[in-house]
Parts: C-alpha cells; structure tokens; sequence
C-alpha cells in the first residue's frame, strides 16, 4: 500500500483538528513516560517498525550542528530511536499502529 492510499484509510487523517491535538497529545505523554513501539508507513512506501522514546534519561538532547534553523512541523513526531541511538522522525498520519509494554515489578 502506498503513503496516499494509506494516508486516506488512516484515523488520523479523517480526524478533525480537536481530535488530532488530542492523539499527539497522548502519543507525546506516553513517549515521556518510557518506550513504545511505533509501526509507520515512511514516505517512500515501506513499512518501519521503531523502539522509541522522548524518556529525558534514555534521548540525548539534540545538538545543532548548523545555524539552519528549521521551521516547527505539528504532524511530525521526533523521537529518540532507542536501537540507533539517534534522532528519528515519523508523521503522525502514517502510524499504522502503536505499542507500549507496561512490565509489572
């Protein structure tokens, strides 16, 4: 399936905008909180599966390493990909599903 066939089945895209704050929101939090699995359709049309997290004691605070400065996107998500030790990005309108691991102690 292609990123526009996918995009126009997906939740998030037939969302209005009350409804799209409130899952970046959540999906935000959540990453706060700890790791979740996050299966996302890129945009070349292949599906990636990420480990990831916004934990402040697991991402290494980005660094600038130009004077660019980019513009704020609100429907990209970075995030730190926990097996690359890198910064990643995913859309919010190509996640097909997400995971998160509640271990009991």
């Amino acid at each position: 399936m292609s990123q526009s066939e996918f995009t126009k089945l997906n939740y998030y895209s037939q969302a209005d905008d009350a409804e799209r704050g409130r899952f970046r929101d959540w999906m935000k939090g959540m990453l706060r909180v700890g790791p979740m699995t996050v299966t996302f359709v890129k945009s070349d049309g292949t599906e990636r599966t990420m480990l990831c997290t916004l934990e402040e004691s697991v991402a290494i605070p980005h660094v600038a390493t130009t004077d660019r400065k980019k513009p704020v996107n609100n429907e990209v998500c970075p995030v730190w990909d926990v097996e690359k030790n890198a910064w990643r990005s995913f859309r919010y309108d190509a996640v097909k599903e997400v995971k998160i691991d509640i271990a009991a102690n």
